[in-house]
């Protein structure tokens, strides 16, 4: 196993494998599995070596750069997980092994498995949902009601910090919104970090601005409605019942206006906004 730590003491990052073997994942990804303890994350991968999936990075020094990138923005005081270090598999082709962060404080903005579970239920007609004890759809009335609630100095935060991201040329997956966690204390917070944006592996000629970026992706907070990639399901929210139906969509709207002021309050103008919004479609709005 090859082995690189930055900002992890390798004793201690050898001392986490250790405890995989006794632990249960606490979340697992297409390729990868997550084990959380006190103050670390430890995460599998079989794509080490990939870039946003389709660039290899065979000596890793594109994800080495990517590494102390988002350590000097945390201590900048932007809101990222940094990567510590990671241990790979030399002889595998996409390097199989292990990456250690530091664990994200509160819970995901949202559970993507369980929105996603919620809408398998209604388009099945079951009567029971897939495999969790949690009540999806209590779920996502709850949860965007306290969302709803987030202060408004929180959302400005997350705006700052998308456009400080996205201008140092960190990719931010925004199609799923468990890629996103917020704490009352911490605030909004970014993890799986793991790539640069094609302008930095010289995919296309064009930078797009932070700003640009985060007009038509900054509302990741909100209910998408349409045909976006991670709309709500209407067949399944038409299942939640006209009442909770209503209070879902006020809910959606006061996060909706909160990231368009956050929006404002960072130097996107209404020009720009009025440009996104004629493709965005928001629940209820």
């Amino acid at each position: 196993m090859k082995e690189k730590y930055f900002y992890i003491e390798p004793e201690k990052a050898r001392e986490l494998l250790s405890q995989i073997k006794e632990r249960k994942a606490a979340k697992r990804g297409f390729d990868s599995r997550v084990f959380l303890f006190d103050e670390y994350a430890v995460l599998t991968t079989e794509r080490l070596k990939l870039r946003n999936v389709r660039t290899h990075d065979a000596d890793l020094a594109f994800f080495d750069e990517l590494i102390k990138t988002l350590m000097s923005l945390r201590e900048q005081g932007v809101a990222v997980v940094p990567i510590l270090g990671y241990c790979f598999d030399p002889d595998s082709e996409n390097g199989k092994g292990y990456k250690f962060q530091l664990r994200a404080k509160g819970e995901e903005l949202y559970d993507d498995a369980i929105m996603t579970e919620y809408a398998v239920w209604a388009q099945n007609n079951s009567n029971v949902y897939l495999s969790s004890d949690i009540d999806a759809k209590e779920y996502i009335l709850s949860r965007t009601n306290y969302i709803s609630k987030v202060p408004q100095k929180h959302f400005d935060k997350f705006i700052s910090d998308i456009i400080t991201i996205l201008d140092n040329d960190v990719l931010i997956d925004f199609m799923g919104k468990s890629n996103f966690f917020y704490d009352e204390t911490a605030g909004f917070q970014f993890i799986d970090l793991d790539s640069h944006t094609d302008y930095k592996y010289g995919l296309t000629e064009q930078k797009w601005g932070g700003k640009e970026i985060c007009v038509y992706n900054g509302f990741v907070p909100c209910h998408f409605a349409g045909n976006a990639p991670n709309a709500l399901d209407e067949k399944a929210i038409s299942k939640i019942g006209e009442k909770e139906i209503q209070q879902l969509a006020r809910d959606n709207r006061a996060i909706f206006e909160k990231c368009k002021t956050a929006m404002r309050n960072n130097g996107i103008s209404e020009q720009q906004l009025n440009k996104a919004l004629e493709t965005i479609k928001i629940f209820g709005c």
